[in-house]
């Protein structure tokens, strides 16, 4: 069993994330179990949802409406200062980018993995099409896409960390980031980018933070790698 010690409730079966809150659980031990056994408890306290939810959707639209007016104060500001360049175009997208990505986090009862993998694709893509928007300077590959995948990184050692009895449930989301700084790399030897500092030192920090996943996880890693992949 496992236990979410934000809601203070109980999930019976395998979820590894709470259906109220979607924390991350942890899995009880025995000590907690047999209290639990021992006894019956009466008039369990259970959050309010609803009052949550309530909360939640007035942030979000009050976010909506400051970014609204946001966006609109940039294009007023940005048609009297520098009209042969608009700059203020690529912040709106980035506050939609930012509110929508907001609302998916909230929305969606997928894992952490899948949802921070998703971010991290949506996040390269987003800042690729702004450099060739711009006109192609090759910023986003040489460095703002590595330091994505840095951070990315720095995601899953945390993630690993704050829940280190299931750390192997992050492992695809690892994968994912290696193989985003292969295709980093291989693109200096298609002479797509010259400066590879930056992309080397990702592809090396991933390469080092994978290695030293498949040495040390062990039998977990391969369980893992079985569930997800069946062989």
């Amino acid at each position: 069993m496992n236990k979410c010690r934000h809601c203070n409730v109980i999930v019976y079966d395998d979820t590894e994330v709470c259906p109220l809150c979607h924390s991350v659980l942890d899995e009880m031990s025995e000590e907690e179990q047999q209290v639990l056994d021992t006894r019956m408890p009466v008039n369990s306290p259970y959050p309010d949802v609803r009052k949550r939810t309530r909360r939640l959707h007035f942030v979000m639209r009050l976010i909506l409406f400051l970014f609204i007016l946001t966006g609109i104060g940039l294009v007023v500001i940005n048609h009297f200062t520098t009209p042969y360049f608009w700059w203020s175009g690529i912040c709106i997208v980035a506050m939609i980018y930012t509110y929508l990505s907001m609302v998916y986090w909230i929305n969606h009862d997928a894992g952490y993995a899948a949802k921070v993998g998703l971010q991290l694709i949506f996040t390269m893509l987003l800042l690729f099409g702004i450099d060739y928007f711009t006109g192609m300077h090759n910023w986003s590959l040489k460095y703002a896409i590595p330091g994505v995948i840095l951070f990315g990184d720095a995601i899953v050692f945390f993630l690993m960390m704050l829940n280190r009895q299931h750390w192997y449930s992050y492992t695809l989301l690892l994968l994912l980031i290696a193989l985003c700084s292969v295709g980093i790399i291989s693109l200096y030897f298609v002479g797509y980018i010259t400066n590879i500092v930056l992309p080397v030192t990702c592809a090396g920090v991933t390469g080092i933070y994978l290695l030293g996943t498949i040495i040390f996880g062990d039998r977990e890693l391969k369980r893992e790698l079985k569930r997800r992949f069946h062989v």
